[in-house]
C-alpha cells in the first residue's frame, strides 16, 4: 500500500508538470477542450484525466465539465473520445427513478423513445451524445444512447442554476426517437447506470475541482498578468501562507482518493464517504487563499459540491440502515 500511494503521487506530479504550462480553457475554448479530453483519454485513466483537464480549467464550471465527461466514460468506455455527452435522468416533479415517464417501446421499425428530461448540459449547441434512463414495457429501467442531432429531439426551455453558470443547460423532449438495438445498453438502468453514476460523478468532479484549485494556488506563471493590487496580495499570500504546503496536501488527498476509487470503482464504500468529505474540506480551506475573482467564482460554484455532499449523506445513511 505505501508503494501504491507513492506511485500515485509520482504520477500526479508528472501530470502537474505536463498541465501547468498549458493554457487555461474556458467555455469559449471548447474546441481545444475536446482535443485535450481526447488526448487525456488516450494517455490516462478517467481519474487521472480528471486531474489533467481540471488543471487546465479556467473556472470551476470547466472543472465540473472535465470531471463529468470522465465520469461518463465509466458508464460507457466506448463513448468516442472527442464527443461531449450528457447523462439524462431527472424529470420535472419526479423524485424516484421508478416514477419516470420517459419510455422505450418496441415496434416493427425498432425501439422508440418518448418523454422529457430536465437539466441536460451543453444544449443547444455543443452536446454530441445523450445517455438517457428510460422505462421499458416491462416497467424496468434501461439506459439508451443517441446523438443530439437525432430526429425527434427538441429543446423545451433553457435552464439556469445558481452555480456553474458558464455551462449551459436545457430541458429536452423526445418524440418518437428511433434507435437501433445496439443503442439499448445491456445493463440495468438503475443499478448499473443511475445509481453508480452519482458516485462516478462525485469522485471525478472532486478530483477536477482539486486540480483547478491547485492551478490557482500555483500563481507563478500568472503573476505577470495580475494587476498591481493583486500582485501585492500575491506577495502577502506567499509570506503569510505556505502555498507549497497546501499544494502538497492537494496532491496527497488526490492520491488517496484515486487509490480509494481504484479499490472500489463501482460504488461508494465506507471509506469513500470519509475521503470525499476530507477532500471537500481541504478545498474549502484552500479557497481562502484565492484571488478575489476566483474566490467569487468558488463561493458560487461550490454549491454544486455542497448539494452533492447532502445527497452523499443520504446515501450513507441508507447504506448503514
Amino acid at each position: 500500500m505505501p508503494q501504491a500511494i507513492e506511485n500515485t503521487r509520482q504520477r500526479l506530479r508528472h501530470i502537474v508538470q505536463q498541465s501547468l504550462p498549458l493554457p487555461l480553457l474556458d467555455y469559449f475554448a471548447l474546441a481545444q477542450f475536446r482535443q485535450q479530453l481526447a488526448q487525456g483519454l488516450r494517455n490516462y485513466s478517467t481519474v487521472y484525466n480528471s486531474v489533467f483537464l481540471g488543471m487546465q480549467s479556467a473556472t470551476p464550471g470547466m472543472a465540473f465539465l472535465s470531471g463529468y465527461q470522465n465520469a461518463l466514460r465509466c458508464l460507457d468506455a466506448t463513448c468516442p473520445d472527442t464527443q461531449l455527452a450528457a447523462f439524462c435522468v431527472s424529470e420535472k416533479g419526479v423524485k424516484k427513478p421508478w416514477d419516470m415517464a420517459t419510455r422505450i417501446t418496441t415496434s416493427s421499425v425498432g425501439h422508440l423513445i418518448n418523454g422529457q428530461k430536465g437539466y441536460v448540459m451543453l444544449l443547444p449547441d455543443d452536446l454530441d451524445r445523450l445517455y438517457v434512463v428510460v422505462k421499458d414495457q416491462a416497467e424496468q429501467l434501461r439506459c439508451v444512447y443517441f446523438q443530439s442531432t437525432v430526429a425527434g429531439l427538441t429543446l423545451t426551455e433553457p435552464l439556469r442554476a445558481p452555480f456553474i453558470e458558464d455551462i449551459p443547460h436545457s430541458g429536452v423532449s423526445f418524440d418518437h426517437i428511433l434507435i437501433a438495438s445496439e443503442q439499448l445498453m445491456p445493463i440495468d438502468g438503475h443499478s448499473e447506470a443511475n445509481k453508480p453514476f452519482r458516485y462516478w460523478e462525485d469522485v471525478h468532479v472532486t478530483l477536477a475541482m482539486m486540480a483547478w484549485m491547485f492551478r490557482y494556488l500555483d500563481k507563478l506563471h500568472d503573476l505577470n498578468k495580475l494587476h498591481a493590487r493583486e500582485q501585492e496580495k500575491a506577495k502577502e499570500i506567499r509570506s503569510g501562507e505556505n502555498t507549497a504546503n497546501h499544494k502538497d496536501q492537494l496532491i496527497e488527498q488526490m492520491a488517496q482518493l484515486i487509490n480509494q476509487f481504484e479499490s472500489s470503482p463501482n460504488y461508494y464504500c465506507a471509506a469513500s464517504f470519509t475521503m470525499l468529505d476530507t477532500c471537500q474540506a481541504l478545498l474549502e480551506h484552500c479557497s481562502t487563499m484565492l484571488f478575489p475573482k476566483q474566490q467569487k467564482q468558488w463561493q458560487k460554484d461550490r454549491l454544486l459540491l455542497q448539494m452533492g455532499q447532502k445527497i452523499r449523506c443520504l446515501i450513507q445513511v441508507k447504506m448503514q440502515s
